[in-house]
């Protein structure tokens, strides 16, 4: 049975106070995608950062964010839907992976 999750960007997470919100990308919502699957794209002073969810699951619903708004500690990014053996308890529900500028 599914479970209704909510992923949220934690404060220690963060490399400045904040980010800024860039792109959803589309071909991962309203589906199923593997851990890892990238679901959008942001950025701060020193380049870009691609979000990813950290288990498998449905990405079912985006927050209502739209380009330039500020992601701060404590935001949901990701609504999604689990299994419960598939939910990554203990660790963020997911990850950022930074891109330096050049």
């Amino acid at each position: 049975m599914p479970f209704s999750c909510k992923a949220t960007i934690f404060p220690e997470q963060l490399r400045e106070h904040s980010l800024v919100f860039v792109a959803w990308i589309d071909d991962a919502w309203d589906r199923y995608v593997d851990a890892g699957t990238p679901f959008a794209i942001a950025r701060d002073s020193r380049g870009g950062c691609t979000l990813r969810l950290t288990g498998p699951g449905f990405l079912s619903t985006q927050p209502k964010l739209t380009p330039g708004d500020e992601i701060k500690g404590g935001i949901i990014v990701a609504n999604f839907n689990a299994d419960g053996e598939d939910i990554p308890y203990g660790r963020p529900y997911c990850t950022l992976d930074y891109n330096e500028a050049a």
